[in-house]
């Protein structure tokens, strides 16, 4: 990851970070190039390469800030003192929040495969997808010593199909013109479907011995 830097190195790398995300929806993931970034920045070309001197450092760059903007996000619902049940929906909403706030993220960190995308942007992604499963995967298991969650729960497996029940209803949002209520009325579905994984009997069983390839889109 990149070194600390100072604030006005901070804020330009932090303008090229959303400028890539900006560009990964208008263009795909596999279609933006440096002069791409360059143009729509607004910068020159011995500007950018001051901050990112290779492509691999700008795709790097792009993909610790979204590792930054998520667990500066999740920091608070993790430290809380709420309860492991309610802190795994709240580490949902958040999650679904930063989604809708960066449409790229749609696709980056659900249902778009990452086998085409640049080594190191690929790198960091996956390790975030994989940071996110572990911590929904650590807070289940603590729900089930609270008694929150039944003891035949498999964490993985119910973590597993949180992870796909969160990709459908992102993907169902994405495509909903008319999602101006992105809040308790387009949760309501999720809701019920995370009772069904976490609630009733053998509801994670069925993803005990898979496990999602974190290059492909079903892992986040």
């Amino acid at each position: 990851m990149f070194q600390k830097r100072t604030q006005r190195s901070e804020t330009a790398q932090e303008h090229l970070a959303k400028t890539m995300l900006r560009l990964i929806v208008e263009h795909g993931l596999d279609n933006v190039t440096s002069s791409d970034v360059v143009k729509a920045a607004g910068i020159t070309r011995a500007a950018m390469v001051r901050y990112c001197p290779t492509v691999d450092d700008l795709w790097r760059l792009t993909a610790d800030f979204i590792e930054q903007r998520m667990i500066e996000a999740w920091q608070p619902v993790l430290a809380s003192g709420q309860s492991p049940a309610e802190r795994l929906r709240a580490l949902l909403a958040i999650q679904v929040g930063l989604i809708m706030r960066l449409p790229a993220l749609q696709g980056v960190l659900h249902g778009q495969s990452l086998r085409g995308a640049n080594p190191a942007f690929r790198e960091g992604i996956i390790a975030l997808r994989v940071h996110f499963r572990a911590l929904l995967c650590s807070i289940i298991r603590d729900a089930i010593r609270a008694g929150q969650f039944p003891r035949n729960l498999d964490p993985e497996g119910a973590a597993q199909r949180i992870i796909d029940a969160l990709q459908g209803r992102v993907v169902s949002w994405s495509l909903d013109e008319a999602q101006g209520d992105s809040g308790e009325g387009a949760w309501a579905p999720l809701d019920e479907l995370l009772r069904c994984i976490l609630l009733e009997p053998g509801g994670g069983a069925s993803h005990s011995s898979g496990v999602a390839d974190p290059e492909e889109g079903t892992v986040s």
